[in-house]
């Protein structure tokens, strides 16, 4: 056996547990970056609906009624709206919302109102709508001390919200015009995922 072969018999024997580690080590390495990757993206993706009822149902704190759902929907206000693409649609969406103590309406505002199609696709609402908008957005309703006189019959919806009495909030999305009819309101709370409140139509 000539002195080069000696010398690396000598160095695999002398390093056979750092080898071994080593063999063990990459794998594991790589298996936990891939499921750490994936239980992130898992936990983080809606797919547990919580249904909400006709008659109420209690989320998060607050009782969440059947939403109104508005296809191709006039403006609201005098203004000519804007143009939407070719192939696509206006929905507006009312959300029914009651809080027992105003207190709660703090873990409300972090939501997220979203239009879920039968194979998945979500989109979320447009955030220039104002032609379109008739009630504040978001889940903690309104943000006025008292009404403003310009608003006259819908003054009530831009009061702050009162203990025990529902109020609505609207959501304005575009959605391609083939699955306008199929989608399904949502509300999501990144504290809350991977559930989602799914509203029937």
């Amino acid at each position: 056996m000539t002195g080069a072969r000696r010398a690396r018999r000598g160095w695999f024997s002398k390093n056979t547990a750092a080898l071994a580690t080593l063999v063990l080590a990459i794998p594991l390495a790589g298996w936990w970056t891939t499921r750490s990757d994936y239980k992130s993206w898992y936990d983080a993706e809606p797919r547990d609906p919580v249904v909400v009822s006709a008659g109420g149902t209690s989320y998060n704190n607050a009782i969440w009624y059947g939403a109104s759902v508005e296809q191709d929907p006039r403006p609201v206000r005098a203004g000519s709206g804007d143009a939407l693409p070719d192939g696509t649609t206006r929905i507006r969406v009312y959300f029914r919302i009651q809080v027992n103590q105003l207190s709660a309406l703090d873990g409300l505002g972090g939501c997220q109102l979203h239009l879920r199609a039968p194979d998945g696709r979500i989109w979320d609402d447009t955030l220039i709508a104002d032609d379109y908008q008739d009630r504040p957005t978001g889940c903690t309703g309104g943000y006025d001390d008292k009404p403003e006189s310009w608003r006259g019959k819908l003054a009530q919806y831009y009061v702050k919200p009162v203990a025990g009495k529902p109020f609505e909030t609207v959501a304005v999305f575009v959605v391609p015009t083939s699955v306008a009819g199929s989608v399904q309101p949502t509300i999501t709370f990144a504290t809350k995922l991977p559930q989602y409140l799914a509203f029937p139509r």
